[in-house]
C-alpha cells in the first residue's frame, strides 16, 4: 500500500514543484522501485524532501484503502514533524492517499502539520502511544 500512495505522492509533488522535484527528493526505501541511485532510507522520518527557494518542504505519505480519516505517526515523524514546527524555513507535510488500491477514486489530500501550534486543532488524538527506551546500568 504504501509503495503505490507514494507513487501518487510522487506525482502530486512534481505538479506542485515541476522545478524543484526530481527522483533525489524521494527518500523512502520505496524509491529503489522506481529511480536510480540509493536505496533510500525509511529512518528519517518523512518520504520526499523538496528544497525551494523559500522553504524546504517535508512530505509523509500515510494512505487508506477506503475514506479512511486516520493515519499514524511513528515516534520519528512525531519527531521531525515538532521540530519542523519550531522553524520557519522547514514545512512538515502530510500527504494523505485515501482508495489507494482504486484508480477511480484515489487523490492525494495535503494536510497541514498536525504537531504545529497553528494547526493542530484541525486534527482529534485518535489514539496515543508511547515510545519504550531502554539504558544500561551501570
Amino acid at each position: 500500500m504504501s509503495i503505490a500512495s507514494e507513487w501518487l505522492a510522487r506525482k502530486y509533488i512534481r505538479r506542485r514543484h515541476p522545478k524543484e522535484m526530481s527522483d533525489d527528493c524521494w527518500m523512502s526505501s520505496n524509491r529503489a522501485s522506481f529511480c536510480m541511485g540509493g536505496e533510500g532510507d525509511d529512518s528519517l522520518g518523512f518520504d520526499f524532501r523538496v528544497e525551494t527557494a523559500r522553504h524546504e518542504y517535508l512530505y509523509e505519505v500515510k494512505s487508506a484503502m477506503d475514506e479512511g480519516g486516520e493515519f499514524e505517526l511513528t515516534a520519528r515523524e512525531l519527531e521531525i514533524a515538532g521540530s519542523a514546527s519550531l522553524e520557519r524555513k522547514r514545512r512538515f507535510r502530510i500527504l494523505y492517499v485515501p482508495f489507494v488500491f482504486d484508480p477511480t477514486r484515489w487523490r492525494v489530500l495535503p494536510l497541514s502539520n498536525p504537531v504545529s501550534a497553528d494547526t493542530r486543532n484541525r486534527f482529534k488524538v485518535v489514539r496515543s502511544g508511547s515510545v519504550r527506551h531502554r539504558f544500561e546500568r551501570r
